[in-house]
């Protein structure tokens, strides 16, 4: 039984080819998906927390945090890692209203 399970794990690892090393395209992409959770999970931290102290801290870390993926954002878009496509005029503006009439509402 054991030699069976032998015989199986080596055909297995016949058939998977070793794991090749990431490019640098991939670790920056991946990198930047682990600093867009960090954020997210930073602002329910700050608005969940009680002690003002610990939220400073919090909130220190939330916009060290987001320069830093910006940052990160900044170089994979001049590599051409990151491609956005700009937002028209008209867009912008309707979003602007928008937030501005969220805001009004809520004041």
């Amino acid at each position: 039984m054991m030699q069976n399970n032998m015989q199986s794990m080596n055909q297995n690892q016949a058939a998977c080819p070793p794991a090749q090393a990431l490019s640098d395209q991939e670790r920056a992409l991946d990198l930047l998906c682990h600093e867009k959770a960090t954020l997210s999970t930073l602002t329910t931290m700050v608005a969940e927390a009680a002690n003002p102290a610990l939220r400073q801290v919090l909130n220190d870390a939330y916009l060290q945090v987001g320069q830093d993926q910006y940052a990160l954002f900044q170089q994979m878009q001049q590599k051409g890692w990151y491609e956005v496509k700009p937002a028209q005029d008209q867009d912008i503006q309707a979003a602007c209203q928008k937030f501005q009439q969220m805001k009004c509402q809520l004041s």
